[in-house]
């Protein structure tokens, strides 16, 4: 039974770096982008694992485009906490990944 439990672990922490490698490979793939948006929403949270119990904060932003869009890109605590709701600028990302505003 441990044996079957330790095949299935391996194969979801496969299955787990293949699509981080993907998303990875999908984002520097596509152009940098930039374009004039808002920040509509903020959102923060504490992601815990199931077997290690580590907590994981995290942070996400809600930007809206001129042209009525919404994008929502994950960021570093630093970048989440100089933006307030309401802040209009130039917002530059990649694919899904965030890169400044």
């Amino acid at each position: 039974m441990a044996f079957i439990i330790c095949i299935a672990a391996l194969i979801i922490m496969m299955f787990v770096f293949t699509k981080m490698l993907l998303g990875f490979s999908n984002n520097s793939s596509v152009a940098v982008e930039s374009v004039d948006a808002t920040v509509v929403e903020k959102k923060q949270g504490i992601y815990t694992h199931m077997q290690s119990e580590a907590h994981v904060p995290w942070f996400r932003v809600v930007f809206e485009m001129t042209d009525g869009s919404l994008m929502e890109f994950q960021m570093q605590q630093g970048d989440f906490r100089e933006l307030e709701k309401g802040d209009q600028g130039m917002l530059t990302y990649q694919g899904n990944r965030y890169i400044c505003y």
